[in-house]
């Protein structure tokens, strides 16, 4: 499983619409996790996109990033491994 970090998402931009729009550059996606402000419910800018191995990662961040999601433009990486605590 690979994961994608996407920074500059719009706000309330929703789990199906940032799913369609990585699908459309014919990647599959397995899930979606906009991280959201508990408080005000919108997207803070940024989520992480889970897609199927049938692609190489730097091939979907080559076919991503730069490119505009309703007028914004997403900066997208490969997301980093989270270190957890001993």
């Amino acid at each position: 499983m690979s994961t994608l970090f996407m920074v500059n998402v719009p706000h309330n931009c929703t789990d199906d619409e940032l799913s369609k729009w990585v699908e459309s550059s014919g990647i599959a996606v397995k899930q979606v996790r906009l991280i959201r402000d508990l408080v005000a419910s919108v997207s803070p800018s940024f989520a992480y996109v889970e897609i199927q191995d049938s692609i190489p990662v730097a091939d979907a961040v080559q076919k991503l990033n730069g490119h505009n999601i309703r007028e914004r433009m997403i900066t997208v990486s490969e997301a980093r491994n989270r270190v957890t605590a001993a």
